[in-house]
């Protein structure tokens, strides 16, 4: 059962998720005059639970039906159990509750594992981990559906900037070669994606603002920063080390237009 694009911007919305890119893009809807309802496991939500839980969903439609759900959540850095509860589960359980409800899903370029080239959303994802295995089949629940997936590069903002922090500390490096290379979007910027997203065509769309090689980002940070940073590099983790170029022509293609670089947001985070 295929869900058509909405032809207008919505005027009620869910999003499952309530941390950083959540909170964000609820306070951007509401200040459109959309009516929002955050539902996640951490207080502060407006419905708090899990939205694997049929039960929850059905509290959550008596105070507010969304045209629109947004998938924001996070497993916050659980295993693979907890993403198929947090992705898999959780969009079954939406589609059982409102079966023609818009879904736009928050992925990751994680799906893409370990290329090492520029990657368009007609890239084949090469050897995933479990966890990217988990996001594709939530993935392809949402597109079968007539949703739409937005596969995120890592995120930073105001709350968190891994790479900015670790460098003010003197912490390693990222881990990789001098050359690869790391993809970045500002939160702000991924709320203005989301909320193209809402309306477009079903589909896959990356969603990346920025690339930069590995040496490059730190010579970066050392100028703007004015700290020397470490100078060795972190070892990578189980999962391997990323190196690829992510391409969002697709959603650039919508009007998205990204409007903060990793420099300016040093810049301000140094002179506030």
């Amino acid at each position: 059962m295929e869900t058509p694009p909405i032809a207008q911007a919505p005027t009620s919305c869910w999003i499952v998720g309530a941390g950083m890119l959540g909170r964000a893009l609820a306070a951007r809807l509401r200040t459109q005059g959309v009516r929002v309802l955050t539902l996640d496991l951490l207080p502060g939500a407006d419905v708090v639970g899990d939205a694997a839980d049929g039960a929850v969903l059905v509290q959550a439609c008596a105070r507010l039906m969304p045209q629109v759900v947004y998938c924001c959540q996070a497993t916050h850095g659980g295993g693979v159990d907890a993403y198929r509860r947090a992705y898999i589960d959780v969009v079954a359980q939406l589609y059982a509750t409102l079966p023609r409800v818009r879904v736009v899903l928050c992925s990751s370029t994680s799906v893409y594992g370990k290329v090492s080239h520029l990657v368009t959303e007609s890239t084949e994802p090469v050897a995933p981990t479990e966890r990217a295995a988990v996001l594709l089949a939530a993935e392809s629940q949402v597109l079968s559906r007539g949703g739409v997936v937005g596969r995120l590069a890592p995120l930073y903002g105001s709350s968190r900037c891994e790479v900015l922090r670790r460098h003010l500390t003197g912490e390693p490096m990222l881990p990789g070669a001098d050359d690869r290379m790391l993809n970045y979007v500002h939160v702000d910027d991924a709320v203005d994606a989301l909320l193209l997203l809402s309306s477009a065509e079903c589909g896959i769309y990356n969603v990346s603002g920025e690339s930069y090689v590995k040496s490059e980002l730190y010579r970066m940070l050392r100028e703007v920063c004015g700290a020397p940073g470490s100078e060795v590099s972190a070892p990578g983790s189980e999962r391997g080390v990323s190196d690829r170029r992510v391409d969002s022509s697709r959603l650039r293609g919508l009007g998205w237009q990204p409007l903060m670089s990793l420099r300016e947001f040093a810049q301000s985070s140094i002179n506030t």
